[in-house]
């Protein structure tokens, strides 16, 4: 064994990513077998039935108005700045925010489920229902993520993700009675249990603080980060399933939530990489203001993890053709979709150095870079499904959009590698001082 793999092998980084990442990794073999199991009795119909509720959720997200990027980026920044009573006072309004937002958005959803059901359509009912929960794990459980930092608080999160998968699994037995109402048991409770155990061990358990003048400084320094945010994940999601829908049908969404679902099991690996790496680059960008020093925090996961998940994906493919069609015939037709789905991997490793545009507060940067690779998407995927390419079309769009947006980051850092940036204090409106 050489130095260089001997340095590696013991890197606490490495520790820590390895023990999130078997956290997850057990997760997804649990919820895998749950998969597996609603796949043999919920129809692809049924499954873009309950998903198409989702997509109201993914568009409500927009209402938390970037407060929670302001923690997310401010938080570390002023933590590695030695800055510590700032970093909590802030933690403390977004926190605040977080959980009324939540709460609202969740009643409206709640309002939903009682209007539909009292028209007696049950199936709408539950949807609805399962979302008033999602949407409090969404906006508040987010915010809750953001405030894990350490090693130890990134294997808390790894538990919160098993603990919910295993909720999951006692509705199974359901699924041969019910398989719609089973469907929605199992959404919620996951979600309702992942959301309580992330806030019993919550790391900062800080005061509310509710100031407006407080919280808009937060929301004028992050609504730019966030409209960026928000393009390239829920908003992305949100578009990708509104087309599918509008364009496809439920059938094919179903098949599209199936596809993702493999996506979402195998994506635990790069998940743990990019949650370890994230306060890394920004931290050190705090003590350092150098992009080139960002860089080189990057240089390793990108080296050793984007050809470790491109292989992945080819040799989950191969297995995807073997195991679908025996243990998920109702789905056989969403295969190429699924494949389609697993090339998504190394994009969303390399796409971890996004963050130092976070960190250096290349605000035009963020939504030049994610809005062009957006607007290139929905293009082709309007041309795609016009042109009767169907499903895989719209993933095969979505996939080139992704690259796109890739590659205008490596632009946009490549300019930036030798500068020491200060655009970031920007970020410090004068609402900020007092924070």
């Amino acid at each position: 064994m050489t130095f260089a793999t001997r340095r590696l092998m013991s890197s606490p980084t490495l520790r820590t990513i390895s023990g999130v990442a078997g956290g997850n990794l057990f997760g997804m073999a649990i919820g895998l077998v749950g998969t597996l199991v609603q796949a043999r009795f919920v129809s692809p119909a049924e499954l873009g039935y309950f998903r198409q509720f989702s997509i109201v959720t993914g568009y409500a997200f927009f209402l938390q108005l970037g407060v929670f990027e302001s923690v997310q980026r401010l938080y570390p920044y002023y933590v590695g700045r030695g800055e510590h009573h700032r970093a909590l006072a802030i933690a403390g309004v977004a926190q605040a925010w977080n959980v009324v937002v939540g709460v609202l958005v969740s009643s409206v959803f709640v309002f939903l489920g009682v209007w539909t059901l009292a028209q007696g359509n049950w199936k709408a009912s539950l949807g609805w229902a399962v979302q008033a929960i999602v949407v409090v794990g969404f906006i508040y459980g987010g915010y809750l993520g953001a405030t894990y930092r350490s090693g130890h608080e990134f294997i808390r999160l790894a538990k919160a993700s098993v603990l919910g998968s295993l909720v999951g699994v006692a509705t199974l037995p359901l699924f041969a009675l019910w398989p719609y109402p089973a469907l929605a048991l199992r959404a919620g409770l996951s979600s309702l249990v992942n959301l309580a155990y992330l806030h019993v061990y919550r790391p900062l358990k800080v005061a509310w603080r509710f100031s407006w003048h407080e919280l808009f400084a937060l929301v004028r320094g992050g609504v730019p980060m966030f409209i960026a945010g928000y393009g390239v994940s829920t908003g992305w999601s949100a578009v990708e399933t509104t087309l599918v829908l509008k364009q496809l049908g439920t059938a094919a969404l179903g098949s599209w939530t199936m596809a993702f679902m493999v996506l979402e099991a195998a994506n635990k690996v790069p998940q743990a990489i990019v949650a370890v790496y994230t306060p890394k680059i920004t931290e050190e960008f705090g003590r350092t203001g150098s992009p080139h020093a960002c860089l080189r925090i990057c240089r390793k996961p990108v080296r050793w993890g984007a050809p470790a998940m491109l292989l992945l994906a080819v040799v989950g493919a191969v297995g995807l053709w073997l195991v679908v069609p025996v243990l998920m015939p109702k789905y056989v037709v969403a295969i190429p979709a699924m494949c389609l789905m697993l090339l998504y991997l190394p994009v969303l490793l390399l796409e971890m150095q996004f963050v130092l545009l976070i960190a250096m507060g290349k605000v035009v940067a963020q939504n030049v870079v994610t809005y062009s690779g957006l607007s290139v998407f929905a293009a082709l995927a309007l041309a795609a499904t016009h042109a009767g390419l169907g499903l895989n079309g719209v993933i095969g769009a979505s996939l080139l959009g992704r690259l796109v947006r890739l590659v205008l980051i490596w632009a946009y850092l490549s300019r930036a590698r030798d500068q020491r940036d200060g655009t970031l204090h920007r970020l410090t409106q004068p609402g900020m001082s007092s924070l």
